[in-house]
């Protein structure tokens, strides 16, 4: 586990190529974890740390969406409260009878549903710390991120993502806009995103400019005539200057372009 204030700690995996976190927030009487990975064994960590340091504190478990690397963790949690935005139970019932091959199958734990859900915003006042659960729809319908007033810190899920995002909710492109801009107005001073290291507010522009620039690009080729898979548009036109693909995240563009294709 890596200690990122005297109560913040995060917990990184390598999930598919996928650099992802999972994160312990300890308020006074709370222990908030953030998503909970691919199994229960991927939470031993948090658990251990949980052991050693929540003392008497509730533990909080936020699933920040219902995608499988940040949900299949949650039978390592048993009988503890899973927070989560109202349309996560029913997209975690429908990712778990999917046919895309992508999606591994569940654990033979099982995949517990959130037993609390909220619409907009859910907020846990525990001073001298704020927790705000917000819904941040784009990536995903179901998408929240967990802003730490006290602590000026924003945990983003896959709102936002470094090097790039990956596109996974139909028509989302508006909206998803639209939050970045919302997020704007957080005074974050550092964002952890469940793909990416600890970064400074920059991570927003650089996600909008990307989504923006995509989808605007791809409607301009598809009008050319160029084909689902005949789109040339490599990602570093949509990155900054100092940012270096691996082969996870350039096929993770080269997906995003076919996705951006089907919608323009």
């Amino acid at each position: 586990m890596e200690q990122l204030t005297a109560d913040i700690w995060v917990h990184r995996i390598d999930a598919a190529g996928f650099p992802t976190v999972a994160a312990v927030v300890m308020t006074r009487t709370r222990a908030f974890v953030i998503d909970t990975l691919m199994s229960p064994q991927d939470m031993a960590p948090v658990l251990e740390l949980l052991a050693a340091r929540a003392g008497a504190r509730r533990t909080v478990v936020v699933n920040t969406h219902h995608h499988w690397d940040h949900v299949y963790g949650n039978a390592a949690f048993r009988g503890v409260d899973i927070v989560a935005q109202s349309a996560c139970p029913r997209l975690i019932l429908v990712h778990g009878t999917t046919t895309d091959e992508s999606v591994p199958l569940s654990p033979p734990e099982g995949v517990p549903l959130p037993t609390i859900t909220f619409g907009d915003r859910l907020t846990y006042s525990d001073e001298p710390e704020t927790v705000h659960l917000i819904h941040t729809p784009g990536h995903s319908e179901d998408s929240l991120v967990v802003f730490l007033a006290g602590a000026r810190l924003l945990f983003a899920g896959d709102s936002l993502e470094w090097p790039l995002p990956n596109f996974a909710q139909r028509d989302g492109k508006d909206v998803w806009i639209h939050t970045l801009r919302q997020l704007k107005q957080l005074p974050a001073d550092l964002i952890v995103p469940s793909h990416g290291p600890a970064m400074g507010r920059a991570l927003i522009d650089a996600n909008e400019s990307y989504i923006s620039g995509v989808y605007e690009a791809v409607a301009a080729a598809k009008k050319a005539g160029a084909g689902r898979n005949e789109l040339d548009l490599p990602a570093e036109a949509f990155l900054g200057a100092d940012v270096v693909l691996d082969d996870v995240y350039l096929e993770a563009h080269r997906t995003n372009l076919v996705w951006a294709w089907d919608e323009v």
